[in-house]
């Protein structure tokens, strides 16, 4: 193998973490994604293949705080409607929120029970409307077989673009972003939400170690400030988390519509205006899926290559000068005919040289070149001298 195929090899290899890099960049996935966000979609089967929640300013989200929404009556006597036995629960929800920019219905934000859902195997289409300084939530199981892609466009109720946040969380990160709106719009945590501010832009190689804060799914699925996201995704397997204290627990997947000022410092600002969230996800079965263990390995590969080079060079270097080419036939054989250069006489000046060959005539027996006859010069008798005396005056 030459040097340099080995040269364009090595390169090729160095390259192609780059390459595979360029072709999964977001730019290239949300430009495949943007092709694909049409097809036939059924109706969602509500807490079977999806769950619709909410994140609302007015409800904390604490289930054992709505004990404060049922209280007794035990009005003196004398006092109140004294229609109303003592002892008797009665239940304070409001079925309209004093905020009229919150159209959510109490059976969003009030979520205890999050039945298990089948997985996501079906394309669907919906629209949400998000209250301002709310948070609109789809609950999905998504499955490693299917290729999903999620395509969301925000806008008014007369139908303006209006920009918001949207991120992907798991079970493990929703419930972090739920408990940092929580400290957003309540005052009894004591500074949590300044912690937390502080702590929201910290470097993506020490975000595993923030215990406040959250972070959104691969670290990469969040879109902020936009009024129109697709985005695909594909999993390598099925979704879990495993924590020393709580072991291995399922994670479901949270398309989050943000319409609040969250703690990160490039989000959109509350609209002030109720959002309708057009949400469109198509799911495409995959015919090929690699083992997640293919990605270690071409790294792998990629790093001993790399590593080998300067000890290839070095080997290359080592046996420079070591093995050099001593010429053949120096000494005439049988096998080999003896080199002999002709004399200059016999070669024409304009003629190249060419050594003799096996089927070529020796030198010496070369046939003798032709010999140019020069002319007979005449006899001395048939030449007429002048004499000096006859030789003209003017001319002597």
């Amino acid at each position: 193998m030459s040097s340099h195929i080995r040269v364009g090899s090595i390169t090729l290899t160095l390259l192609l973490p780059i390459l595979l890099v360029g072709l999964s960049s977001p730019l290239s996935m949300q430009a495949q994604a943007a092709e694909t966000c049409a097809g036939d979609t059924s109706p969602i089967q509500w807490n079977e293949t999806a769950q619709r929640m909410a994140l609302v300013p007015f409800y904390n989200g604490n289930w054992w705080n709505d004990w404060d929404d049922m209280y007794y009556d035990d009005y003196e006597e004398g006092e109140g409607n004294g229609d109303k036995d003592d002892g008797e629960m009665v239940q304070d929800t409001p079925t309209s929120p004093e905020n009229p920019l919150n159209p959510e219905e109490e059976w969003m934000y009030r979520d205890w029970m999050k039945p298990r859902l089948d997985p996501l195997e079906e394309n669907h289409y919906t629209t949400m409307l998000i209250g301002n300084d709310s948070v609109g939530i789809l609950r999905v199981n998504l499955s490693a077989d299917y290729r999903t892609t999620v395509c969301i466009r925000l806008q008014d109720m007369n139908l303006n673009a209006v920009e918001g946040d949207v991120y992907l969380l798991t079970t493990e990160e929703y419930d972090n972003y739920a408990q940092s709106y929580q400290a957003a719009h309540e005052d009894n945590y004591y500074g949590y939400e300044d912690i937390e501010k502080s702590l929201s832009n910290i470097p993506p190689e020490w975000r595993s170690f923030n215990f406040l804060g959250w972070k959104s799914y691969r670290d990469s699925h969040e879109y902020e400030q936009t009024s129109e996201v697709n985005f695909a995704l594909n999993l390598d397997g099925p979704e879990i988390y495993s924590s020393l204290f709580t072991g291995t627990e399922w994670q479901d997947f949270y398309i989050v519509i943000d319409t609040w000022d969250n703690v990160h410092d490039g989000d959109a600002d509350a609209p002030n205006s109720i959002v309708a969230a057009d949400v469109t996800i198509i799911t495409t079965e995959r015919s090929f899926i690699l083992p997640p263990f293919t990605v270690s390995l071409v790294f792998l590969v990629v790093l001993l290559g790399t590593l080998s080079i300067p000890f290839i060079l070095n080997a290359k270097y080592m046996k420079a000068g070591l093995v050099s080419e001593v010429p053949q036939h120096i000494v005439p054989s049988l096998d080999t005919p003896a080199q002999y250069n002709a004399p200059a006489q016999y070669h024409a000046p304009s003629l190249p040289i060419t050594p003799p060959s096996h089927n070529s005539e020796s030198p010496l027996t070369m046939p003798p070149k032709d010999v140019v006859q020069l002319p007979t010069p005449l006899p001395a008798a048939h030449q007429n001298p002048q004499s000096i005396a006859e030789v003209p005056d003017g001319q002597a």
